[in-house]
C-alpha cells in the first residue's frame, strides 16, 4: 500500500508528540531543522549540543516512524565523510511502500 509520506510524517509526529512517547532529544533535533535541506548526524549533534550516539538513535528512530528521510548522499560539512544525510520530507509528493 502506498502511503503520502508527508501526512503519514505529519500524523505520527502529532501523535507522539500528544503522546508523549516523542523525547525531548527528538523533538530537540527537529526543532533545529529546516524544511527543505539536509542534514549528517555530526551537523545535527553540532546544531543541537547532543551526542553523535544520541542523535545517531533518534535520527533512526524518527526515520522508522516516517517524521525523517534519508537524502541523496553527499560529504559531510564537518567531517569529509560520505554521509547519507536526513531530512523532513518534502511535500510534493513523496510515496512510501
Amino acid at each position: 500500500m502506498r502511503t503520502h509520506v508527508r501526512g503519514a510524517s505529519l500524523a505520527a509526529y502529532q501523535e507522539l508528540t500528544e503522546t508523549g512517547k516523542l523525547s525531548n532529544q527528538a523533538n530537540k533535533i527537529l526543532t533545529a531543522m529546516k524544511a527543505g535541506r539536509d542534514y549528517s548526524l555530526q551537523e545535527l549533534s553540532r546544531l543541537t549540543g547532543i551526542a553523535i550516539n544520541a542523535v545517531s538513535g533518534r535520527c533512526n528512530d524518527m526515520k522508522r516512524l516516517g517524521v525523517l528521510v534519508e537524502a541523496t548522499s553527499r560529504k559531510c560539512s564537518i567531517t569529509g565523510r560520505s554521509v547519507h544525510p536526513v531530512r523532513i520530507p518534502s511535500i510534493n509528493g513523496e510515496l512510501s511502500l
